[in-house]
């Protein structure tokens, strides 16, 4: 914080900043009224700005959110398209051009997938905006960033589920009545195949929504992740252990709703 500020080291200033900080209580009571900020929402001030920790993670949150969105939209629409059409289209060709984009998904690091993008569609095309926010041209390539590796991968597991859903009794009963495999794909397996594919989203939103932090830094995007960075440079500890505290209770909230919507999906789970 001292050379943050500029502040000389001397004794009188470490002594200043140790009352201020109420280093001078034992370990206990300092632990104790930790422990009552954080539950009253006072995490301190920022060093740099001298700003509430909780203003500061509040106001960067509406463009991670925003980002998250994006980045979830893209996901699905990636998971349900590739993965429904190359379940019905098994041992195909759009099924091998499936398993090439999952196997690019898993294997390319967001970094890598976010300069390509960047020389691509900026630099060579000049067709997207790399850095900054404001218009939906500034969200398309940190979006698909986001979306794209994941969504490949999920579809994957999305087929592989749907395909082994395709021996139980209910497929059979429906294809006895004279179903085809396109309409039991999507309207009798899609809703159970697609049980195991809600706790990953749902855990990669949080991720998202967590801050995106090689991302939201490569995009110079306003948000979260971003600030974290910015904050570790800087040895601005308060807004560090705030970012801890605020990603975990979003990790916990939206694990949370997941667990709500496995029940509301799956009648197997309800308690009468």
């Amino acid at each position: 914080m001292l050379k943050v500020n500029d502040v000389p080291a001397s004794k009188e200033a470490l002594d200043s900043l140790r009352s201020e900080l109420g280093l001078t209580e034992s370990i206990g009571s300092q632990y104790v009224q930790w422990i009552k900020e954080v539950f009253t929402g006072q995490w301190g001030n920022s060093y740099v700005s001298k700003e509430p920790v909780v203003d500061e993670l509040f106001e960067r949150l509406p463009a991670t959110l925003e980002l998250a969105c994006a980045g979830l939209l893209i996901m699905l629409v990636i998971t349900l398209s590739l993965g429904i059409s190359t379940a019905i289209y098994s041992a195909g060709i759009l099924d091998r051009i499936g398993r090439l984009m999952a196997l690019f998904g898993s294997a390319v690091p967001s970094f890598w997938l976010g300069f390509l993008f960047i020389y691509l569609f900026s630099v060579q095309y000049g067709w997207l905006p790399s850095m900054g926010n404001g218009t939906w041209q500034h969200l398309v390539l940190p979006a698909l960033t986001l979306g794209l590796g994941l969504g490949t991968v999920y579809a994957r597991v999305l087929r592989t589920s749907m395909l082994d859903m395709m021996n139980q009794n209910f497929v059979k009963a429906a294809r006895a009545r004279g179903m085809s495999k396109r309409r039991i794909l999507v309207f009798q397996v899609l809703k159970h195949a697609f049980l195991p594919i809600v706790t990953m989203i749902g855990t990669s939103f949080a991720f998202m929504l967590g801050g995106s932090i090689i991302v939201e830094s490569i995009f110079s995007w306003p948000g979260l992740g971003r600030y974290i960075i910015e904050s570790i440079n800087m040895r601005d500890y308060p807004v560090i252990q705030g970012y801890v505290i605020f990603a975990s209770i979003l990790f916990v909230c939206i694990h949370t709703v997941v667990d709500f919507i496995y029940v509301l999906v799956d009648p197997r789970l309800r308690v009468s």
